[in-house]
């Protein structure tokens, strides 16, 4: 999720094509970037939202665990398009227009464009859809819940991990290809549709799912995905190559078909390279973990607020982009630390509750009072003494 801010921040500086935010410069190198982290940052987030979704349906009961996962993603999603995204929105036309024209344009789309209250929040749409349907499933189902991939098939494609990857990659590019231009040849891309209800992107997206719903429950092919593979390691990167020499050229079907090689192979390196370095206990990772979510949600408004700002700052775009970056991440997570303070924004902005104070352990002391001294007195010896024994005398026998 914090791939958001470098793909957001890029998004705004590409050379030459317009996006929500007008930043009025850009540069080839922000058009790779957004285009690379765009080709396996969802993908790659689906997957594991996949993959925990699985691990966890198979440890607790359909009902409550979707309970939690609808308060969990809802309850943010309501409070950013309330709060949040006005601002984004106002901010953005700012970047485009006078103040009264701004105000002007942000009036009619606020009550005619769905997509315009959504915005970045799609993917909690698109993730409630996938977690019902598990749940569901694993309801009608029982013995989903724990079922797992037959040992004979999850040792083959262990075993043949870059044919697996590559067989994966070719028949999810094809339904990319094929079911998405589908629907927008039956013109099924209308606001209600495709702008608030992203049933575009729920096609789009539901492989990756899957694919993830597989690996929990697939415990060889697990193991393999963990480990590096020069051969993966090299069709990630040539599709890669392609899909950034040739997308923007391709009829739109084959652009995905690329998009979806290049996804699939960057994936399961970004999972051999994580699980290389970080699969140790981190107390940075589990606060940057922590934060994530809300990080997300803000940083779009920030990052609207800081390519304003600097639309009159001569600096380099690198220096500035880079800038922008920083202050981003800075202040999303200085206001992680603001919301994580109160339970009324935790739950608001996180969708969780602050845990309850733990109580004191039976039978605990408590320190006793200390007299309060002016200023340069001190304890004398014997009051030292008395107060030492006081904490070194036991409770009285009964």
């Amino acid at each position: 999720m914090l791939l958001g801010i470098p793909y957001h921040v890029a998004m705004a500086y590409r050379a030459g094509q317009t996006w929500i935010m007008n930043s009025g410069e850009g540069a080839a190198v922000f058009t790779w970037l957004a285009q690379a982290i765009h080709a396996f940052r969802m993908p790659a987030f689906f997957i594991i939202a996949g993959y925990f979704a699985a691990l966890l349906l198979g440890r607790r009961t359909p009902g409550p665990w979707l309970k939690g996962r609808l308060v969990r993603l809802g309850v943010p999603f309501a409070a950013t398009i309330l709060t949040l995204n006005p601002l984004l929105n106002l901010l953005c036309e700012l970047s485009n227009f006078s103040w009264m024209a701004a105000l002007r344009s942000w009036d009619h789309e606020s009550s005619t464009s769905g997509g315009y209250w959504v915005r970045h929040l799609w993917f909690l749409i698109v993730l409630v859809y996938f977690s019902a349907a598990a749940a569901l499933f694993c309801r009608v189902l029982p013995r989903l819940s724990a079922a797992t991939l037959p040992a004979r098939i999850d040792g083959l494609l262990a075993r043949k991990l870059i044919w697996t990857i590559m067989g994966t990659a070719l028949l999810v590019g094809l339904w990319e290809g094929a079911a998405i231009e589908w629907f927008y040849i039956k013109g099924l891309n209308t606001n209600l549709i495709q702008q608030i209800l992203r049933i575009d992107q729920t096609i789009e997206f539901l492989p990756y799912f899957l694919i993830g719903c597989v690996i929990a429950r697939a415990p060889a092919l697990k193991d393999a995905l963990y480990r590096f593979s020069p051969a993966v390691a090299l069709f990630a990167v040539a599709a890669l190559a392609l899909d950034l020499a040739l997308r923007d050229a391709l009829w739109p079907p084959y652009g995905r078909f690329l998009d979806t090689l290049a996804a699939i192979g960057l994936t399961q390196l970004l999972i051999a390279t994580i699980k290389r370095i970080g699969d140790r206990p981190s107390p940075a990772v589990q606060e940057m973990v922590r934060a994530s979510f809300v990080i997300y949600l803000f940083h779009l408004p920030i990052i609207a607020g800081l390519v304003l700002a600097g639309k009159g700052l001569a600096l380099p775009l690198g220096l500035k982009a880079g800038l922008v970056m920083a202050l981003t991440l800075a202040l999303s997570y200085g206001i992680w630390c603001l919301v994580r303070r109160s339970p009324l924004l935790l739950f608001l902005f996180d969708g969780t509750r602050a845990p309850p104070a733990a109580p004191p352990p039976l039978g605990a002391r408590r320190p006793l009072p200390r007299k309060r001294l002016e200023t340069g007195q001190s304890l004398d010896s014997g009051a030292r003494a008395r107060h030492r024994r006081a904490f070194a005398i036991g409770p009285a026998p009964r």
